[in-house]
Formats: structure tokens, sequence, C-alpha cells
């Protein structure tokens, strides 16, 4: 049989109470491990290989976003689990400064989802309607019928240029209306050609109606050919800074 370890969801306050009945992995219930005002949220589990498994991710992610709904939170990522309880205290000991700079500068804030995409059909079509030197080479290429390969370079060239050209300049609008209303930004790299910008937006929960009105504001410089999208409020993950050191056999969150 397995021995039991720990196994951590995040840190926290050590004035932080989970709800009664709240449970983790393997149905086991959640409590806290305290060092002075800091704590790592815990439950019991079997020291073993995680899987990232709907059963296995549902709960950790349940647990994270309960306890952010009512306490500031550095979620950790999944399957990070200290054999001892004694690890984890020493974790928190060596690393008290760090984890506890670390929740002042998360406390109060949520994480929202942002994208802005180009609504249309097709968006090389799109582009050769709104770009006269785009249009003018494709006509050209395909004046005789088809196009050479180096017609279809150029063509591809000259659309790449101008795509990433659009996209930094509508990002600029894009930010130029909301930096003002949000703490801080992950911009991610577009994953498909219909994509302008693909941002996770760290917003104080306070200023959630500056923000609202600072989105809708911006939405009104963008026609019917985008759509401006966000979600959540979301756990932190994506803004959290937190690099722990740590004794041998401690868990490496």
């Amino acid at each position: 049989m397995s021995p039991i370890g720990t196994y951590i969801y995040g840190f926290t306050n050590a004035d932080c109470r989970p709800e009664d009945g709240l449970l983790g992995l393997a149905n086991a219930p959640i409590r806290i491990v305290a060092f002075r005002d800091l704590a790592a949220v815990v439950s019991n589990h079997p020291v073993q290989r995680f899987t990232p498994t709907r059963n296995n991710l549902e709960p950790h992610h349940r647990v994270v976003r309960q306890i952010c709904s009512r306490h500031v939170l550095i979620p950790a990522a999944f399957g990070h689990l200290s054999e001892t309880e004694a690890q984890l205290v020493d974790v928190l000991c060596e690393n008290y400064t760090e984890i506890r700079a670390e929740l002042d500068r998360l406390s109060g804030k949520v994480e929202l989802g942002l994208k802005l995409r180009w609504n249309v059909e097709n968006i090389f079509a799109h582009f050769v309607r709104t770009d006269s030197q785009l249009r003018e080479l494709r006509d050209r290429a395909f004046r005789n019928s088809q196009p050479s390969f180096y017609e279809k370079i150029a063509i591809g060239s000259l659309f790449e240029t101008r795509l990433s050209s659009e996209r930094n300049r509508l990002s600029d609008i894009l930010w130029s209306g909301l930096d003002k209303a949000i703490y801080d930004k992950r911009i991610s790299p577009p994953r498909d050609e219909k994509t302008v910008c693909n941002a996770a937006l760290l917003v104080e929960r306070k200023r959630s109606i500056e923000f609202a009105q600072a989105l809708e504001e911006t939405a009104g410089f963008f026609d019917s050919s985008f759509a401006l999208e966000y979600n959540g409020p979301w756990p932190p993950y994506s803004f959290v800074n937190l690099r722990l050191h740590h004794a041998a056999g401690a868990p490496n969150a």
C-alpha cells in the first residue's frame, strides 16, 4: 500500500477556512497546513504519479475555484504532492518571503481571458478586399489563369506581412482602451490566422465595473468584421511568478 502524502492545491493566508464538505482528489476533505501567517491548501492522497484524467483534474480545479472565490490563492499546477506534511512546512518556511509577496500581489485580483478575432468567413479574401496592393498582386498573378510558384510565394509573403502589421495596429487600439482598467496582461501568440490578439488579463475585483465599461467602449472601436470575446473570472494561473526553492524531497511547486 502506498504511503499517504499531502496533495497541494495552492498557497493562501493562514486565516483561510475551506467550506465544510469541500472535497478534493479521491474525495478527501480539504484542509490547510499553516506556517506563521501562510498556509497551503491540501488534502490527503496516496503518494503516486498523477495522470491528468478528468477524475483528477476536475476536483483539483474545483477546489482552486472555490478557494479563490473567497480567499487570495496562489494556485498550484496539477499534480504536486508532498510525501510528508513536515516537508510541506519546510517549503513554507524556506520560501516565506516569496510566498508572502506573491499573495500580496495577487490579493483581490482575478484572471480574465480576452480574444479579438476577425469575424469573417475567409481572412485572405477579407484582406484582398481591404488592401489594394494585395488585391493588385493577386489580380496580376491570376491574369493568366494559374499563378506561378514564385507569384504564389509573393502573394503569401505580402499577406503575412499585412496580417502581422494589422494585428499590431489593432492590438494597439485594443490596449489603448483597456490598459487603464487592468493590472497586468499576458499575451499569447495567435493560434490561427483569424485571431488578432489572445490574452489573459489580471483585473482587480473592485475595478470590475470600470473594466466592463472600458471593454464596452473599446468594443465600439471595432466594426462587425471583428468579434471581441472575454471569459472568466478564473483563478490567476497565468500570473503566478512564484518559483520555489526547497530541500531535497520537498514538492517542486
